[in-house]
């Protein structure tokens, strides 16, 4: 299986840049490597001028640095199977994987080989939604799995299969909302004891006008400051 394995598509998210490194050091056959933001890498800034995750499918017409780079990786990725795109949290608790609408089955398959159980499917302009290969792998900052040399051993066994076929025991959500610095203050969200993959009460639910059970998730991330968290509905297995 062709692999691509992307770090730093966010330049201030260490685990992706860790990975690479080490794939540098020690090459898996049918693995590549790309660090995808490499001026905000340089910078140890999250991007430069726009977030290169919210800049898919991104132009190569464009004067815009993460613009242009977006179109870029989304001719990479075309020519991998299975391409991992690694990111980090400061949240606990939050490890989870990101999908297109349009994922297919083999990368779910995929993502369960590597132990990511939780699968959140996302329809905004990130990469996952134009590279229907590309699972994001999100990982919390100091956890078990913030382990560069852990991920290199996953890849390594997943790069040693071709056709495989499993059944794989995945909590799939929809991500539906982000929840901005205005609710945090208008609805006093701090009070409310959010806590990741967790049912918030039906009430502020309503509040913010998302449907019950609402799952927040990266609830005040210091990766991202101008936002609160996000929230999610859970999918039912035929969807």
């Amino acid at each position: 299986m062709r692999i691509l394995i992307i770090g730093g598509m966010h330049g201030n998210e260490l685990l992706g840049l860790k990975i690479v490194k080490l794939l540098h050091s020690m090459p898996i056959k049918s693995v590549g490597t790309v660090l995808a933001n490499e001026q905000a890498i340089v910078a140890k800034r999250r991007y430069m001028g726009l977030d290169l995750n919210r800049s898919f499918p991104g132009s190569s017409k464009s004067k815009n640095y993460e613009s242009q780079r977006a179109a870029q990786l989304l001719r990479l990725a075309r020519k991998y199977d299975v391409v991992l795109d690694f990111h980090n949290t400061y949240c606990p608790d939050n490890n989870c994987g990101f999908v297109g609408e349009n994922a297919s089955q083999r990368l779910y398959n995929a993502a369960w080989l590597l132990g990511i159980k939780d699968i959140i499917v996302a329809d905004y302009d990130c990469i996952n939604k134009y590279a229907v290969n590309c699972l994001s792998v999100e990982i919390s900052l100091n956890g078990r799995l913030d382990r560069p040399e852990l991920w290199y051993e996953r890849i390594k066994m997943l790069s040693k299969l071709d056709n495989f076929s499993v059944t794989p025991s995945i909590r799939k959500y929809r991500f539906v909302y982000r929840m901005s610095l205005d609710d945090k203050d208008r609805l006093d969200l701090p009070s409310k004891n959010l806590k990741a993959f967790q049912p918030m009460d039906s009430k502020t639910a309503n509040a913010l006008g998302v449907k019950s059970p609402a799952l927040p998730i990266f609830i005040g991330d210091r990766f991202t400051p101008y936002n609160y968290g996000g929230i999610l509905n859970r999918l039912k297995e035929s969807e």
